[in-house]
């Protein structure tokens, strides 16, 4: 494995400083389509403001694509006590994740910051880090856990392969996860987009205590 760079690089920095944004970042950099990566787990970055996975998986033509997904920060991993080999080395783990907007994107959103070189970090082979806001994780034995908070439930939910009784068993038994779909479901995102404010209600009318 390729030795890493420093995190806090390029447009790490430049999100950091803009104002808007602070150290942990407004969902307004986050995409709003999640994309599903799967890959083993070589490194657990246990810091502030955002923990860091860093995945490895294989790409077309067997390329090694190495992501680097953003999470709660330390403090909050360590309020919900899982320890800081969870995941641990070696785990295959799944995502929702949700990318990062591109450079022109958010440059309308905070003009005069510099997002030439986005969300990634390279190491000194020429491997690149891309980074990632790790929504839903489903660990190696199909357990799914609650994330990095900004994100939309709904749309892991309705672009996921699984069966959508197992997304209603963990709204039921999971109540961080039920509290982020009830807040979701006055989120802006949501409520501009009919077919997903669609989905969510139908979803929400089949879980145990639907959220008023």
């Amino acid at each position: 494995m390729s030795k890493m760079m420093p995190i806090c690089t390029g447009a790490l920095a430049a999100l950091a400083c803009a104002g808007s944004v602070g150290a942990h970042h407004s969902y307004l950099v986050y995409q709003t389509t999640p994309i599903w990566i799967q890959g083993s787990v070589v490194r657990f970055e246990h810091v502030n403001p955002h923990t860091i996975i860093t995945l490895e998986d294989t790409g077309e033509h067997g390329k090694i694509r190495l992501w680097a997904v953003e999470g709660p920060s330390q403090a909050e991993v360590d309020r919900r006590g899982i320890g800081p080999d969870v995941p641990k080395v070696g785990d295959t783990v799944k995502f929702c994740a949700f990318p990062y907007k591109s450079e022109a994107e958010l440059s309308r959103i905070w003009p005069g910051v510099d997002f030439s070189k986005r969300r990634a970090t390279q190491g000194a082979d020429g491997t690149s880090r891309q980074f990632v806001a790790g929504h839903v994780m489903v660990m190696s034995n199909g357990e799914r856990r609650l994330w990095e908070p900004h994100g939309l439930i709904g749309q892991c939910i309705r672009s996921s392969d699984e069966p959508r009784q197992s997304w209603l068993d963990f709204l039921n038994r999971n109540p961080a996860a039920r509290e982020t779909w009830c807040r979701q479901r006055g989120d802006k995102r949501v409520q501009a987009d009919a077919s997903l404010k669609e989905f969510v209600e139908e979803i929400n009318s089949s879980i145990d205590h639907p959220c008023e």
